[in-house]
């Protein structure tokens, strides 16, 4: 009997810290090649732009990774990104940027 508690109690302990365990943790960013791709699919891009979307990315890439550089470089590169859109693909673009920011305003809501 004292070993099916203790079974029980182990079992019980162990699952409650697996669950714990799990939150907070960010997954990993996309690579250039995942963040080109999903463009290329919602914006249409063509050869010649994912190709200019891919340099900008590894233009920025060591700036993005210190985090006191990364949003002048985030920005920077955001501008040059728009500049290889056309109108639509830039109008198509900024809706899904609004779309992304008010999906992670609405993710960092704490629940009552």
């Amino acid at each position: 009997m004292k070993k099916i508690l203790i079974m029980i109690a182990m079992v019980a302990v162990t699952s409650l810290t697996y669950a714990q365990g799990q939150r907070g943790q960010r997954p990993e960013p996309p690579t250039t090649a995942e963040i080109i791709k999903t463009a290329t699919k919602e914006l249409g891009l063509s050869e010649e732009q994912a190709t200019e979307w891919t340099t900008i990315h590894e233009k920025y890439a060591d700036e993005m990774k210190d985090r006191s550089t990364a949003k002048d470089a985030r920005e920077k590169m955001d501008a040059e990104l728009q500049a290889t859109l056309t109108e639509n693909q830039l109008e198509t673009y900024i809706e899904s940027k609004k779309n992304v920011k008010v999906a992670g305003q609405q993710g960092n809501q704490e629940i009552d």
